[in-house]
């Protein structure tokens, strides 16, 4: 799956890189004829998702989960469709009990 590709190396990059992003959740849309993807990326502390997002880190991410996806061949007119948002784990674990599907319904 090319998505799942990506996401795992958008997680080593940032290991190397030292960016605190904990996990990724692609979202496909359930309508077939629908091409867009959503993916959260979601970072250890909420203080640090702030700081990614004024310090260019957060664009510097997508620019790499998107890069990502077009080495595994992702259809290039469909990387237009895709969208992001963030999160930390840290809300995750305190106010979902650690579950990504409680958080994102």
């Amino acid at each position: 799956d090319l998505i799942a590709v990506a996401t795992e190396e958008t997680l080593r990059w940032a290991r190397r890189m030292g960016i605190s992003l904990e996990h990724v959740e692609p979202m496909v849309p359930f309508v077939p004829t629908d091409f867009s993807l959503h993916v959260w990326l979601f970072f250890d502390y909420k203080n640090r998702v702030d700081r990614y997002k004024s310090d260019g880190t957060a664009d510097d991410v997508i620019a790499q989960f998107r890069s990502n996806l077009a080495s595994a061949d992702y259809p290039s007119d469909w990387l237009a469709l895709v969208t992001f948002s963030f999160a930390s784990k840290e809300i995750v674990d305190r106010d979902y009990q650690g579950n990504f599907y409680y958080f994102l319904r």
